[in-house]
């Protein structure tokens, strides 16, 4: 299978009536009375499918001019700060805790609902690599079995794949190999781009070899291939304040917007109050995109024909609108 299609990024002119790249093709005209609402448009496939669906519905459903924003999890703050952005539908609170935190207290930012309460993430390794390394059951574990992953770039040490620049997981993975004391036997491998993270492990699985490194679900590696989560101490608030030396948490994940949206935009307000999406909603759409080679524009198209969910997010007019954008 090739990899998801992710398209190029492009900030539209602010006073323009634009068509909501997410949904290339569905012509609807936004009221030129309303102010456009940015989205960050954050860089991995759940929050990119996420973040088509969301501004489609605001944009055909609610008739805001939409545009959007590329972003990461450490981007999402000074943007909603700056008033260059106004929402971001997949916020990994855990990751970025403390500039989550400060956002909410300096007032500019609001929290406006919840996001993929059925996740999780950690170090896997394939389950052949488990079932045929019985004693491979925890992180600690990794440094008895370090040759199984050392390549010819790792200096003899376990390679390891971890995170991409910006996201908050670097920082927590990094804490962690000080915390368990790795470097002298694992060598950190960035990927530089979840593209290139998928294709790293998904390469590595096709040919039957050992991979080590970070992932998490929802995402497409975890939904198509069979891999075993490495244990860790149990997750304690005192550990993550700290050494991080831990499990990672059940990820907080909410949606978080510009404050200023309470005045200007209170319907959009509570539709992301109604949002309730998860894991099991995000699988078949990512499994469609895989199988059809597809971008996470057109995937939000089929899950908005293919779902009735979405529905109960909105006022039935709201849904009439979408649908009258589907069919045009």
């Amino acid at each position: 299978m090739t990899m998801l299609k992710l398209r190029k990024f492009a900030v539209v002119a602010a006073i323009a009536v634009l068509t909501v790249s997410g949904l290339a093709g569905l012509a609807c005209q936004s009221s030129a009375e309303k102010e456009e609402i940015v989205f960050v448009d954050l860089n991995w496939d759940s929050a990119l499918v996420q973040t088509e669906i969301a501004s489609a519905i605001v944009q055909h459903g609610y008739e805001y001019p939409v545009s959007k924003i590329p972003g990461d999890t450490v981007k999402i703050f000074p943007a909603l700060q700056s008033g260059s952005a106004h929402v971001a539908v997949e916020t990994w609170v855990s990751n970025a805790q403390d500039a989550y935190d400060k956002a909410l207290a300096d007032g500019y930012m609001i929290r406006v609902g919840d996001n993929l309460q059925d996740n999780w993430q950690g170090w896997v390794v394939p389950q052949y690599v488990k079932d045929e390394n019985p004693g491979l059951v925890n992180v600690t574990d990794i440094e008895a079995h370090k040759d199984l992953f050392a390549t010819a770039g790792s200096g003899g040490r376990a390679r390891f794949v971890t995170c991409i620049p910006g996201w908050g997981c670097e920082t927590i993975n990094a804490n962690k190999f000080d915390a368990y004391d790795m470097l002298g036997y694992l060598e950190p491998f960035n990927p530089g781009s979840q593209e290139a993270m998928f294709a790293d492990l998904r390469s590595t699985y096709a040919r039957g070899e050992p991979w080590l490194g970070y992932l998490w679900n929802p995402s497409p590696p975890a939904i198509e291939l069979d891999l075993y989560v490495l244990e860790e101490p149990d997750y304690s608030d005192e550990c993550w304040d700290t050494t991080q030396g831990c499990a990672y948490p059940v990820a907080e994940i909410g949606i978080v917007a510009a404050s200023s949206l309470n005045d200007r935009a209170p319907e959009v307000i509570e539709f992301f109050n109604n949002y309730a999406f998860d894991s099991g909603d995000l699988r078949p759409i990512l499994g469609w995109m895989q199988e059809n080679d597809e971008t996470p524009e057109n995937g939000a198209r089929w899950y908005l024909r293919n779902s009735d969910k979405w529905r109960s997010f909105v006022p039935s007019d709201v849904a009439d609108r979408i649908d009258d954008a589907l069919s045009g």
